[in-house]
């Protein structure tokens, strides 16, 4: 907890690897379940955290955490067009971020879920792919 005092202190934006992927070991799984996340948010509510993969298999349960917590980030590698799409009705397309952990499947294959989910949004196409991340960032 010291070092989230810290880095809230210094304005820092943590990431933690979030929800299972299914291609860790199954004893590493416990390490990355969604409940773990919840004492940081609570304790540290001005702090900015990237939950990676959105929760990967565990989705369901970072929607409403994100809900609940307005400076949650999601990082959206990973997932499919239909949760992509999910996500962005059910938490807003203003705190999903593209590309924010390691490609593990081919980058333009979660480009194009991007393009898929945005075709016709604009504005929802220049927050996923660059805008959220640079308001994030302070850019």
């Amino acid at each position: 907890m010291t070092l989230y005092a810290e880095a809230a202190r210094l304005g820092l934006v943590v990431f933690f690897h979030c929800g299972r992927a299914g291609i860790e070991p199954e004893a590493d799984q416990r390490y990355n379940q969604v409940r773990f996340f919840e004492p940081v948010l609570r304790r540290f509510p001005e702090l900015a955290i990237v939950l990676g993969h959105s929760g990967a298999r565990d989705v369901a349960e970072v929607i409403p955490m994100a809900l609940r917590h307005p400076r949650v980030w999601l990082g959206i590698h990973g997932q499919s067009v239909t949760r992509l799409a999910e996500l962005v009705e059910r938490v807003g397309g203003d705190r999903l971020l593209f590309g924010t952990d390691w490609p593990f499947y081919h980058l333009a294959a979660s480009h194009a879920k991007v393009l898929l989910v945005s075709r016709g949004k604009p504005a929802l196409r220049r927050a996923l792919l660059r805008g959220n991340a640079e308001h994030l960032l302070g850019a």
